[in-house]
């Protein structure tokens, strides 16, 4: 690809007003998904693992028993920075600080026969961070081309209407590339795209997934204990994106650039319940469980997009010139997501004060993740998208994820952390974002890309200090995960319509999502 669009890459960024928005299985898997550890330093610098051993105020959102273990009150807040490995990104969004977690524990002391404590909690905790910035460029794309795909979606899904003069797309991207002359149509009335030689792709990402939880917990003959967490999240995603592709014949350049922008916002409710049990009375050794019920989302997604291409408004070459060409106005969606429930089994024990080890299994099959949308017609009630619900079901999978950690006295005021982390990919191996489904969703699309994560792995390593009443402590968290990224779908080439090859495939691009984190929480207990 020639060097004159590496360099445009990050000024179409930062200038981008564009429209673009498609609600799918992977932006919503993206968005929802906690396959990340955030949290209080202790908490993250034990890997998380404290579904059993509790007494920390991250816990509220994993085992909400763990705050049943608490016998003072607690104030904390912790900040972080985090910069992601892969600096090859066009733009300077590479290290962010982040409020990442704050709250409280409320002690009620009742020393009754069977209650011993009860206990109340209220806890901010960013669940997921979306910034990351990425470039993948593909140098060969074997002639395969994003319009081969708006041409197939076209000639399947496109009709004319009752007019007999006017012609619908299936969706704003497909729109806009015929208004920009990229789509073309035989004699017969077949659409067909442009060949291509290579293409170009990168994304910001901005925001988080917030969550705000409230607790009450009980700590019953000081062997059980009992909580129960009522959850609400926000969701705050920013994505701006620049994709180009490159067409050289004869000294003539047949490129064109694509550039889109969405927001989504919204809020979501659950609830989580947790139990722990010291099953031998003399030992310390514990036992957890905790379920999530599914998060109740409720979004909404706006966007602009544009297209530049050499074809001026009637439809001459210009082989000197770009000329912009807008997608329709108005883009935005109303939907709602349902998450799949989670279940949590955790055990931990502790050596005086001086010693604890935890370890903690997740389950949570991600493919029950439901898409749909509200109908106002029905007291607020919603009605399911089948295409996508179906689309998900087939390309997501369950996902095992495990959590270690330890904590060990250095001196009376010093303590050392270890934890790991590792979260199943949610992809399928043969998963594809398949753009040919009947998904009302779809109707607003005007990007095509998607990728398919590996497996995550988390280290960490932290150190705390306590004096008295005051603590803080600091944690170092290395994430590590790769992806391999697709500009388009290219199940095209099994179309009847399509005369190109039909063994070419589309090679992905490997896409580094290392990050590194780096975060210290300052709390007292008194």
């Amino acid at each position: 690809m020639k060097k004159k669009y590496y360099g445009a890459l990050a000024a179409a960024l930062l200038l981008v007003p564009g429209r673009g928005l498609a609600q799918n299985t992977y932006v919503n898997e993206q968005m929802t998904s906690q396959t990340d550890l955030n949290g209080t330093a202790r908490y993250v610098g034990m890997g998380g693992a404290l579904g059993a051993l509790g007494a920390d105020m991250s816990v509220i959102s994993s085992n909400p028993a763990g705050i049943g273990l608490y016998r003072k009150d607690d104030i904390a807040g912790t900040i972080s920075v985090m910069t992601q490995a892969d600096k090859t990104a066009p733009n300077d969004y590479f290290t962010h600080f982040s409020l990442d977690q704050l709250g409280f524990v409320l002690n009620a002391p009742i020393q009754g026969p069977v209650l011993k404590f009860l206990n109340f909690s209220a806890n901010y905790q960013k669940k997921a961070n979306y910034n990351h910035s990425f470039v993948a460029d593909n140098g060969n794309t074997k002639g395969l081309s994003q319009t081969h795909q708006l041409a197939s979606l076209t000639n399947q899904f496109g009709s004319w209407g009752d007019d007999g003069k006017t012609f619908y797309f299936p969706g704003d991207l497909a729109t806009t590339a015929y208004d920009a002359f990229l789509l073309n149509q035989t004699d017969k009335g077949v659409f067909y795209g442009q060949a291509s030689q290579g293409n170009q792709f990168a994304r910001v990402t901005k925001g988080s997934l917030q969550g705000f939880d409230f607790n009450v917990s009980a700590n019953l003959k000081d062997r059980f204990y009992l909580g129960f967490t009522f959850g609400v999240d926000y969701v705050d995603y920013y994505s701006e994106s620049f994709y180009t592709e490159l067409y050289e014949k004869q000294g003539s350049f047949y490129d064109y650039n694509a550039f889109s922008l969405q927001s989504t916002s919204g809020y979501g409710i659950n609830a989580k319940f947790g139990f722990i049990v010291r099953p031998i009375e003399n030992s310390a050794f514990r036992l957890g469980l905790a379920v999530e019920t599914p998060t109740f989302y409720t979004l909404e997604t706006v966007g602009d997009m544009y297209l530049e291409t050499h074809y001026d408004d009637k439809g001459k070459y210009d082989n000197a010139n770009l000329y912009r060409y807008y997608g329709p106005e108005d883009n935005y969606l109303n939907y709602t997501v349902r998450t799949p429930w989670k279940l949590r089994v955790s055990a931990g024990h502790t050596i005086g004060d001086f010693f604890a080890i935890g370890a903690e299994y997740e389950y949570v099959d991600y493919s029950l993740t439901k898409m749909g949308y509200v109908d106002y017609g029905s007291w607020g009630g919603t009605r399911e998208d089948q295409d996508m619900n179906d689309h998900t079901r087939t390309n997501l999978k369950a996902g095992h994820n495990f959590k270690f950690g330890m904590e060990f006295k250095l001196t009376d005021c010093l303590t050392g952390r270890f934890g790991y982390n590792y979260y199943a990919t949610a992809y399928e191996k043969t998963s594809r974002m398949n753009q040919n489904l009947d998904s009302y969703a779809l109707n607003y699309s005007t990007y095509t890309d998607y990728m398919n994560k590996s497996d995550a792995n988390l280290y960490t390593i932290g150190l705390g200090y306590k004096r008295k009443s005051f603590y803080v402590d600091l944690v170092y968290k290395i994430r590590t995960q790769s992806a391999d990224f697709y500009a388009f779908d290219d199940s095209f080439v099994n179309d009847p319509d399509y005369s190109g090859d039909r063994t070419v495939r589309l090679d992905p691009v490997n896409v580094n999502l290392n990050r590194h984190q780096v975060a210290m929480t300052m709390g007292f207990k008194f």
